[in-house]
């Protein structure tokens, strides 16, 4: 579901199946995994922040490390893992803070 050129419509079963465009941040020790603060991704609509977890874990295995304590923001609001996505959200993957 992840496609490097944009395209409005994938076929699934014989229906269209919309897709959407969105922006992945990534601070802190994420930014360095991902070896770049920002992501454009196209991912099929309704899909979920839990989703786009697995999706981010597949295709960067080393955020594993971060993502069982990683919060999820979506245009600046915290997000649950059930919070779907939309045309031209912003997401920002937030490692979890250690400090004293």
């Amino acid at each position: 579901f992840i496609a490097s050129t944009i395209t409005n419509y994938a076929k699934d079963g014989g229906k269209e199946l919309r897709m959407i465009k969105i922006s992945v941040l990534f601070f802190a020790g994420a930014r360095e995994i991902v070896g770049q603060n920002r992501l454009e991704m196209e991912l099929p609509a309704l899909t979920s922040i839990a989703e786009l977890r697995g999706i981010l874990m597949i295709r960067f295995p080393r955020l594993e490390s971060l993502a069982s304590r990683a919060a999820f923001a979506v245009n600046e609001i915290f997000a649950l893992p059930d919070t779907l996505l939309a045309q031209n959200d912003e997401v920002a993957f937030l490692p979890a803070v250690s400090g004293g």
